[in-house]
């Protein structure tokens, strides 16, 4: 008898789905870093007007500074930027210090002296006569001379105007203030700067870090430290100007942070199905004759 028989082997498809986790990236495929940037700080309290970017658009704003700085900060129109890894704070037409308390009693007794010379450069007749003594009685101020220098008779009228009394003082004007980062470097540039009504052509452009606006002898006082610059990790920030009375820290402007790589919500991407074994092809038949015995 003949026997015939098919064997059949069923092949598996098998199915697999994969799942990538991925970071936002920019139109290049490099990764974001985030930035931020604020206006004004007071007391060590969270800057404002403030914007903050996770560096895959860049953000806006601007304002004027808080007016809680009262007689620390006045006048300021700022303009903030964040964006990927960069951030910039400019404040325009700042009046420091004006009002600024507790001044030492030398202090005040040189601007005393000083508001008297004023009234007499109004009245002289020739430059020697108005320049020599005004100069005089700036350099009797403690730390006032090594910073002021009045060179002509236009200069000290301008000077003279911009004294008060003897007990309100403008440390400090400056047209613009802009600090900026990018990555984990930074600058401040300044223009426009006046310190006790005295132009300071030195300070314009480009301000080296850690520079002092006025000096030692009034640290008492106040002290107004530029281009203060702070590494935290990733993290890089500018502070355009720190405002110090008594040694603390009243106030900070310009701030510029610059930050690593930003923490973004995985993006879940399904990749296309891959296909598991093909299935075996079946065996083909084989007749065969059984032998036949007996």
């Amino acid at each position: 008898m003949r026997t015939s028989f098919k064997a059949g082997v069923t092949g598996i498809a098998i199915t697999a789905t994969t799942l990538l986790v991925v970071t936002t990236s920019t139109a290049s495929g490099d990764p974001v870093s985030s930035s931020s940037a604020y206006g004004a700080s007071i007391g060590g309290t969270p800057g404002q007007p403030a914007v903050a970017s996770d560096g895959t658009a860049t953000q806006t704003g601007g304002g004027q500074l808080p007016a809680e700085l009262g007689p620390l900060a006045s006048g300021g129109v700022l303009a903030l930027s964040a964006g990927d890894d960069h951030a910039t704070s400019a404040v325009t037409n700042l009046t420091l210090g004006s009002a600024v308390a507790q001044l030492p009693q030398e202090l005040k007794d040189g601007l005393a002296n000083l508001n008297q010379v004023c009234t007499a450069v109004g009245q002289a007749t020739q430059a020697n006569q108005a320049l020599a003594p005004l100069n005089d009685a700036i350099n009797q101020i403690p730390g006032v001379g090594t910073i002021v220098e009045v060179p002509t008779v236009e200069a000290a009228t301008a000077f003279c105007n911009g004294l008060v009394d003897t007990d309100i003082l403008n440390l400090a004007t400056v047209g613009t203030l802009q600090s900026q980062c990018t990555d984990q470097s930074g600058t401040v540039t300044l223009s426009d700067v006046k310190v006790l009504g005295a132009p300071q052509p030195v300070l314009a452009g480009e301000i080296a870090p850690e520079t002092e606006l006025l000096p030692p002898e009034l640290a008492a006082v106040a002290k107004i430290t530029l281009n203060h610059q702070v590494a935290d990790g990733e993290n890089f920030t500018v502070e355009g100007l720190r405002l110090e009375v008594g040694g603390q820290v009243v106030a900070v402007l310009a701030s510029a942070t610059c930050g690593g790589p930003a923490a973004e919500e995985p993006v879940v991407q399904q990749q296309a199905p891959s296909k598991g074994p093909k299935q075996a092809p079946a065996p083909t038949p084989v007749k065969t004759s059984a032998p036949v015995t007996g």
